[in-house]
């Protein structure tokens, strides 16, 4: 279970795949819905889970940054902002986590495990990681 981290922190390491293997042992998928997903720098376009794309509120299953960010809590925008910034600018392992707060429904934690694949070789420009949602949703201040 993810217990590293409160609503708002997060962590980035840059180049280091251990902490990102370590952050994902911390996903014990009994205790969240595990769904991955991945970004094409590119683009810009995230591809999420259903699941995540529902919690989020966007209508299709890929969104933009500002679409994404728009469902987290105001006071977390910065910090996954800046941790998402980081992530595009050299290869990185991150986590974080941010309170969803859904249009139509209650707000609820939502954790990410990603990691940035830069490689000028061979073209690959992606972020990628999972999105982690607790099964029994704690009553979130609000």
């Amino acid at each position: 279970m993810l217990r590293f981290m409160t609503p708002g922190s997060g962590a980035i390491q840059p180049g280091h795949p251990g902490a990102h293997s370590s952050w994902m042992e911390h996903l014990d998928e009994s205790d969240y819905f595990v769904e991955a997903w991945r970004c094409d720098l590119a683009s810009g376009v995230f591809q999420l889970g259903q699941r995540t794309a529902l919690l989020i509120g966007v209508s299709s299953r890929s969104c933009g940054i500002v679409d994404l960010v728009r469902a987290y809590d105001g006071r977390d925008r910065a910090t996954v902002l800046n941790i998402l910034e980081q992530a595009t600018a050299s290869p990185s392992s991150f986590c974080f986590t941010t309170v969803v707060r859904p249009p139509a429904s209650k707000a609820a934690q939502l954790f990410c495990v990603g990691r940035s694949l830069l490689d000028a070789a061979t073209g690959e420009n992606t972020l990628q990681g999972v999105f982690a949602i607790p099964r029994e949703r704690p009553a979130l201040d609000a």
